[in-house]
């Protein structure tokens, strides 16, 4: 199925160079999340909080992820696979499409926090540069966008009008922080 839905996806320029042979692909692999051990990703792979993305309304989530120093973008399909309390449960995360965007910076030009019309969500950058408001950092510009079509369960090429993306550094900073004694312990 990887090999069929690679070959059948068109260049669409945010692939590098490397070839698809060269970079290991995550298509299928299943994702764990519990609240003790915490997001169970690949031995390569970081993500930070604000990397991900749900989408309204789905089962779905978009993730920007960093994979051997690769960055990607992942759609991903959620389930529960046990409640332990009533705020609390077991996740499994599957990756159903994944783009690879080398030469991007996972969270920097390659980002998540992003809305389309009507505050659609789901949608990435790349290529993205930044102006500084305040406590804030708004999309000026980007090469392309992707976005989740969640009926064919893929990331779909996107226009970039209509898209409005935030970032909060501060935000993005004080999360970094919370993160790092759970990276220390694993």
């Amino acid at each position: 199925m990887a090999a069929g839905t690679l070959a059948a996806t068109p260049a669409r320029g945010v692939e590098s160079a490397p070839t698809a042979a060269s970079i290991p692909t995550y298509l299928g692999r299943p994702i764990y999340s519990d609240p003790t051990n915490g997001l169970q990703l690949p031995p390569s792979c970081a993500i930070e909080p604000t990397w991900r993305s749900r989408i309204s309304g789905t089962e779905m989530e978009v993730w920007v992820i960093d994979c051997d120093s690769v960055p990607r973008a992942w759609l991903l399909t959620r389930q529960t696979v046990e409640m332990l309390t009533a705020r609390e449960a077991r996740l499994r995360f599957q990756v159903v499409d994944e783009r690879v965007l080398s030469g991007e910076t996972a969270g920097e030009s390659l980002s998540v926090q992003c809305t389309g019309t009507s505050d659609a969500s789901g949608i990435v950058v790349y290529g993205a540069h930044w102006r500084n408001l305040g406590h804030e950092l708004h999309l000026v510009g980007a090469r392309g966008a992707l976005r989740a079509d969640v009926a064919q369960r893929r990331l779909v090429d996107a226009e970039l009008s209509g898209i409005d993306c935030v970032r909060f550094p501060d935000r993005e900073e004080m999360m970094r922080r919370l993160q790092q004694p759970e990276r220390g312990a694993r």
